[in-house]
This record gives structure tokens, sequence and C-alpha cells, in this order.
């Protein structure tokens, strides 16, 4: 009983503290390059919960359910995408922060 007592005082400590935020976090911002160093990856961003961050064409992780966008924007499915032209998935770190939607939303910082 002693025990129940001791854990009903702790409570509104435990609750007071300040939660640990995962922002900023570490994420990759992918794309389709061909030859000339041109990017795509409209329509296929979009569909995948993710959005595009510019110079150029990137798409990062817009919502906590999107996929990594390495897992999307590959040698591979570039090319099933867009054709032999656009074959090649490159991928390049980015930061992103808590967008306006709450926590399970992103934007770069």
């Amino acid at each position: 009983m002693k025990a129940f007592f001791v854990a009903l005082l702790a409570l509104p400590t435990a609750l007071a503290a300040p939660l640990v935020s995962e922002f900023p976090m570490q994420s990759l911002e992918c794309t389709c390059m061909n030859a000339a160093g041109e990017t795509r990856a409209s329509g296929i961003c979009q569909y995948v919960n993710g959005l595009l961050h510019s110079p150029g064409e990137w798409c990062f992780r817009a919502a906590s359910w999107a996929p990594a966008m390495d897992t999307v924007f590959n040698n591979k499915k570039c090319a099933e995408m867009w054709g032999s032209e656009w074959k090649k998935g490159v991928c390049r770190p980015v930061t992103l922060c808590q967008g306006l939607g709450g926590p399970d939303y992103y934007t770069p910082c």
C-alpha cells in the first residue's frame, strides 16, 4: 500500500516532465536523375505522401506513414516510372522538423 501512495505522489512530477522531441530528425530526400543532371520526382512523390523540395524536384517524407524515399526512388523504380532516360535514383540527406499538422507531419528545417 505504501508503494501505491509513493507512486501517487510522484505522478504529478512525472506528468510535468517535458517530452523529448524527435525533431529535428535526419532523413533522405530523393529523386530520379537523367544524364544531364536534371531531376524528376513529381507525381509519384505526392502519391507516396511526400512533398517536393527545390531547387529541382527532390522528394522528402511529408508524413510519418510515408515510406523511406530511398525505397521509392532507386535505379529500378526510376526506370520503371520514367523510362531508361531517368534510370538513376539519387538521394541526399535532409533535416526535417515538425510540420503544421503536428508531430506526424514533416517539413524541411
